[in-house]
């Protein structure tokens, strides 16, 4: 069986991870949903909390505590869905959210998982300022700014890169300037019919344009996804 993995979804957790992946990331978007990512129903979904930049205003005063704490209860969260959107209102006030969540993620030692738009300047100056305090890892969910980028994040800041199935020479170049060792497949997607039908669709384009078999491309993908759950995996 092809070791299918979707780094970036909207399955709630309770829900089984479907049965043709190996492993899938479910992200909440906002605070009122943060109970319902707490329980996973298999050992190979794995879910994370945070507010969407678009969700800023949905937030209550103390939803910063209230996300510390359930962090800490359940010590196999990730922070997510988090980030800013230059194409959506009130970016200071975006920033700010995302700031504290990203210095949560950091005490906490949690992968946080990024969503940007239009916005990959203002997020490089924020990670430059709170460069002693980042989280351990970073999902940069379905990266679509400069290629050159790639490289002056992934190291430095322990950046891993999701993607669906490209859709034109601007996003094959990214598939392609990303080392293959910090790639990742997503779906986006609400339900499992739809989240396996888009990995795969994704593992086969980007095989394809990496020339490589699509099993091969899937095991690499699967084994940076191993990477990312470490840090929440439960020690048997």
């Amino acid at each position: 069986m092809t070791n299918y993995t979707d780094a970036h979804c909207h399955i709630i957790p309770s829900a089984p991870c479907p049965e043709m992946l190996a492993g899938c990331i479910c992200n909440a978007t906002t605070q009122s949903e943060w109970e319902k990512f707490c329980a996973t129903s298999d050992d190979k979904t794995f879910a994370c909390i945070g507010i969407h930049p678009w969700q800023i205003e949905t937030i209550t005063p103390n939803w910063a505590n209230e996300l510390y704490n359930t962090l800490v209860n359940n010590p196999c969260l990730m922070v997510g869905e988090i980030g800013m959107d230059k194409y959506h209102a009130d970016l200071d006030t975006q920033a700010e959210i995302f700031i504290t969540q990203l210095k949560i993620a950091s005490e906490l030692n949690r992968p946080a998982h990024i969503h940007c738009v239009g916005a990959w300047d203002k997020l490089l100056h924020i990670f430059k300022e709170l460069s002693k305090s980042m989280p351990p890892l970073i999902v940069a969910h379905a990266f679509n700014d400069d290629p050159g980028l790639i490289s002056q994040i992934a190291d430095k800041y322990n950046v891993y890169f999701s993607y669906s199935a490209p859709q034109d020479t601007k996003s094959e170049n990214r598939i392609l300037q990303t080392p293959p060792t910090r790639l990742l497949t997503e779906s986006d997607a609400y339900d499992g019919d739809t989240a396996v039908q888009k990995i795969e669709d994704a593992v086969n384009a980007i095989a394809t344009l990496t020339d490589q078999g699509a099993a091969e491309c899937a095991e690499q993908i699967y084994q940076n996804f191993q990477k990312v759950i470490s840090y929440v995996r439960p020690i048997d």
